[in-house]
């Protein structure tokens, strides 16, 4: 084993580094302490963000790897509401960003990845917390520990098209913002706070006319 390389964690980071290192015919063990990839999510929606760079982030994909085997839909409208209510369309000439889906089912990014490890011969040793690899190199991938920013929010089914809408509203979330996510009706709602953390389930709006018993509630770290 002395030549293997671990990788400890398999979340996007650890199984992209798995993927390049299985095709560079390198032997390399994923060790998660999960018994699957995406168990902190719940088929919520998340986009990658395509604004900050010229390349388009499909094209970083595959750069570093990855193929688009999970959903990963480009959005290129915004609805923005500001604090009186009113909403503005603003357009943009190439995708603002990809919605993708995070957890354990379905076409999430997760399980994408995690296909693609596989199909490369990527082992994955699953319910392994490491604390020590004792032969070998190792490529730590268990990501913050803390959290920078959190998102409260639901995951609903809705026959409305689909769309993406952010609310600028202090009373919502302070200093920072929240969005709705709808593709092929689904949809996410959720507060995203940069500080006061802990006050999430403050601001976020509860809309009970909009939600039932089997409403989805998530945190995000």
């Amino acid at each position: 084993m002395s030549n293997v390389i671990h990788i400890i964690g398999a979340g996007p980071a650890g199984l992209t580094a798995a993927i390049n290192l299985a095709k560079a015919n390198v032997d390399v063990v994923v060790h998660e302490q999960n018994n699957d990839v995406g168990l902190r999510f719940n088929g919520d929606f998340q986009g990658l963000e395509n604004w900050s760079t010229g390349d388009d982030t499909i094209d970083f994909l595959r750069s570093v790897g990855i193929s688009v085997n999970f959903l990963c839909q480009p959005y290129s409208e915004l609805t923005v509401f500001t604090p009186s209510g009113s909403g503005h369309l603003v357009k943009f000439p190439r995708p603002l960003f990809y919605l993708v889906e995070r957890g354990a089912t379905g076409a999430s990014l997760d399980q994408g990845l995690k296909q693609q490890a596989i199909s490369a011969g990527v082992k994955i040793i699953w319910n392994d917390k490491v604390e020590e690899v004792k032969q070998g190199k190792a490529v730590v991938a268990t990501g913050p520990k803390s959290a920078d920013a959190i998102a409260k929010g639901i995951v609903f089914s809705t026959s409305h098209n689909d769309a993406a809408i952010t609310f600028v509203d202090n009373r919502i979330a302070p200093k920072a913002y929240a969005y709705l996510l709808i593709n092929g009706g689904k949809a996410t709602f959720a507060t995203c706070l940069c500080g006061c953390l802990f006050d999430a389930g403050t601001y976020f709006p509860r809309d009970e006319a909009g939600m039932d018993s089997n409403s989805t509630i998530r945190e995000v770290a």
